[in-house]
């Protein structure tokens, strides 16, 4: 039915669902904080259609017009690609820098601790939703004029050989202008 994703059986978990795919999207939804997904199927046909994404995570149905679909939770495309390179030894292949753009995390062992967090929550979410025992996630109180900063952009790294060498001046007027005008 789902069939096998790049990331490994470590990263998928299965549950029969006893509504239909659409109620347990909007109970996911209203309840849970997930972002409603599009029923689309980004591992090809018959692997699953998004119901929902929370962090990293969906959650697929194999059917959206059964009672009782089979569910299944598994990381997103990217993070499987991710999760792939490292489980096959091709983790040397990620820099740093590209880890941090990507993910948030500049090191592997950070990632994965970060994963397998989003994806234990997320999966006892689900559970609660198909065993009914969903209920409302508390508020998150947001403090006013606080934004939360990018993860990526302020990061600066030790080794950022890309950082634009200039000279102390570079920024101020020069006293000349830098082509001479038309009417000399």
């Amino acid at each position: 039915m789902f069939g096998l994703y790049p990331a490994g059986s470590n990263w998928v978990r299965h549950y029969n669902a006893t509504v239909s795919a659409r109620l347990l999207q909007q109970d996911l939804v209203t309840y849970a904080r997930f972002t409603a997904g599009i029923f689309h199927q980004p591992f090809g046909v018959e692997r699953g259609a998004v119901l929902a994404q929370r962090d990293c995570c969906l959650v697929l149905a194999h059917s959206t017009g059964c009672d009782q679909p089979g569910i299944v939770v598994v990381p997103d495309v990217e993070m499987q690609n991710l999760l792939w390179s490292f489980n096959s030894g091709y983790a040397n292949q990620w820099s740093g820098r590209e880890l941090k753009a990507l993910t948030g995390c500049d090191d592997w062992d950070r990632l994965v601790r970060q994963v397998t967090s989003q994806f234990s929550h997320v999966c006892d979410d689900v559970a609660k939703a198909v065993a009914g025992k969903l209920v409302p996630a508390p508020a998150v109180e947001v403090s006013a004029g606080v934004e939360a900063p990018d993860p990526v952009v302020p990061a600066s790294f030790y080794n950022d050989d890309d950082a634009p060498c200039l000279p102390s001046d570079y920024l101020h007027d020069s006293p000349e202008p830098e082509v001479p005008s038309c009417g000399r």
